[in-house]
């Protein structure tokens, strides 16, 4: 007779990972829904090509200079100012919000000022050309959004504005004395109450179809274009 394994009988079911969205992430959907889509579902992600790593260097050196003063309990000079609060201390980078039990999104800040018990965040932004002179890309309208949005969903109250932090190289022919540096801020209001729509979409479209390409995406015009010689 043949032996009954128990231990199958009670076997629980496999719970599903749950999918956590961001901010750049749904900016990705913005881009072009597909590619969205294929990252999500399929873990296919654009080709990462020649990047700089300098945006990220800088802002390791400005957390590490704005954590100085974190000690101190004042504010860098060069913000003083501008900014007003007090940096937040213990400072806490990362913020989480479950939507279901399917999907959850979060964000890391760069920086969070507190003022009169309301949070303010920071971001750090390093421009290749300078910023006093474009307009504020949607992209970071959104971010500072959702931003304010994690700190509400975490119990934090927040101040109704965030500060885009920018740095850009200024010219110099005096390099010997090191890079003057060029430092624009930005305030921008938030907009908590537009994020939830914003991931219910970006959830729409992973749970559908596969998604028709944007028209302007580079890579899948360029998939389109190639895909003749790979027969």
């Amino acid at each position: 007779m043949k032996k009954i394994q128990k231990e199958s009988l009670f076997a629980l079911p496999e719970k599903k990972k749950k999918t956590w969205l961001s901010h750049s992430g749904i900016e990705g959907m913005n881009r072009c829904k597909r590619c969205f889509y294929l990252q999500y579902n399929h873990k296919i992600y654009h080709p990462e090509g020649i990047q700089s790593r300098l945006a990220n260097r800088f802002d390791a050196v400005l957390k590490s200079y704005f954590d100085i003063f974190r000690k101190k309990g004042t504010l860098p000079p060069f913000v003083e100012d501008t900014f007003k609060g007090a940096l937040q201390n213990p400072f806490k980078e990362t913020y989480f919000h479950s939507v279901n039990d399917n999907y959850g999104f979060y964000g890391k800040l760069d920086e969070c000022l507190v003022l009169d018990g309301k949070y303010i965040p920071v971001d750090f932004k390093t421009s290749s050309s300078d910023p006093r002179e474009k307009d504020i890309l949607s992209a970071y309208q959104n971010q500072i959004d959702a931003y304010a949005f994690l700190l509400k969903q975490n119990r934090l109250e927040p101040a109704g504005y965030g500060y885009l932090l920018f740095f850009y190289p200024d010219l110099t022919t005096e390099i010997k004395h090191g890079f003057p540096m060029i430092n624009h801020i930005v305030r921008l209001d938030a907009h908590p109450e537009l994020v939830s729509d914003r991931i219910q979409r970006a959830i729409e479209v992973l749970q559908g179809p596969m998604p028709e390409a944007n028209s302007d995406c580079s890579f899948c015009n360029w998939f389109q274009t190639v895909k003749q010689y790979y027969v």
